[in-house]
């Protein structure tokens, strides 16, 4: 494993810091740091920018040749940090002798260490990774609030109030679809400039604003998850496989739901938002997509389709592939070139 021991001592460090330890140079463009990381350790890039609100943002895009640890020493910031896995998988720790966190794509951390604590985070070789993270100096975010920290919701106490970093603040789970695409706008985006460093900052400030409201919801007790996460895509994508699969003997929605490990409410949310469609629509237009197959290219008559498609009446199959298609299934089975 490569170690780099880092002291920043404040957040436009970050960059400069990286790039003196792996022996290259960095770009400052309107106050966003960039460097290439060199062949010899690996490919990919580090950037990262500070606001005048107190929250940088940092992307690595890393592939690496070798296991590569960079150990950011405590540097009396304070800082708060949300990092998002977008691609692969980063460890952290707090100290090398701390147990190490696997954080893995469509996963977030909220980390904090305490004053005497240290901060870690080991990339895997050869697994190309892709980590966002912002970086709240509390003091400074406090600073610029026109309110008194009393006056927020007190669940956010743990992340802001204590400036004196005497509690360490180690929180896992899974950012939401708002927060992915937010991430992909930064990662996309083209302009130069003074129009790109507004236009990361107001990202930054919006993420932030996203990462407090899923922070609340995963924190209240009994409160269930309304939010669609990153992670909740695969079980999307594992019911339309087992919907496809099983379309002849299908179950129920919430079975559905249970067998590929989500809510039901979330699974219906997330066909709307990827479909455009709840789940007995898109169960619907399976139906008689595959029903146009069958009795045009697979020579079965409709009694079959039907039985196939686990329906049980065939005047309501018949109903529905009408108003889809303009004819009847008997009437295109007897003349299928219509």
């Amino acid at each position: 494993m490569k170690s780099y021991r880092l002291r920043i001592e404040q957040v436009d460090d970050f960059v400069p810091e990286i790039a003196k330890a792996f022996g290259v140079n960095f770009t400052n463009n309107f106050g966003e740091f960039a460097m290439q990381i060199p062949t010899h350790l690996g490919k990919g890039f580090i950037k990262g920018i500070n606001f005048p609100n107190g929250i940088g943002l940092h992307i690595i895009n890393g592939d690496m040749i070798d296991d590569t640890e960079l150990y950011f020493e405590n540097n009396g910031m304070n800082s708060l940090r949300f990092i998002y896995c977008m691609k692969g998988e980063v460890g952290h720790k707090f100290s090398r002798d701390s147990e190490e966190m696997a954080i893995r794509r469509a996963e977030h951390l909220i980390a904090a260490p305490r004053y005497n604590e240290d901060q870690v985070y080991i990339i895997k070789k050869e697994k190309p990774a892709i980590v966002c993270y912002l970086e709240i100096n509390k003091a400074k975010f406090q600073e610029q609030l026109s309110y008194d920290l009393s006056k927020v919701d007190e669940v956010y106490y743990p992340l802001f109030a204590d400036v004196n970093a005497l509690t360490q603040v180690c929180y896992k789970g899974y950012y939401s679809l708002q927060i992915s695409d937010i991430i992909d706008d930064i990662l996309t985006n083209d302009d130069q400039g003074l129009v790109r460093t507004n236009y990361l900052g107001a990202k930054a400030l919006e993420c932030t604003s996203l990462m407090l409201k899923l922070f609340k919801e995963d924190s209240l007790e009994g409160n269930k998850r309304t939010t669609l996460r990153l992670s909740d895509l695969d079980n999307i994508a594992a019911a339309v496989q087992y919907i496809e699969k099983h379309i002849s003997e299908l179950v129920t929605i919430p079975e559905i739901a249970e067998v590929v490990g989500i809510e039901t409410y979330r699974l219906q949310d997330g066909f709307k938002r990827n479909y455009g469609m709840t789940v007995n629509d898109y169960i619907k237009e399976f139906r008689l997509k595959r029903a146009l197959t069958m009795l045009t290219s697979e020579d079965k008559n409709v009694s079959e389709v039907v039985y196939a498609l686990g329906l049980s009446s065939r005047s309501y199959f018949s109903k529905i592939f009408k108003e889809k298609y303009g004819i009847s299934p008997s009437s295109l089975r007897r003349n299928p070139d219509i």
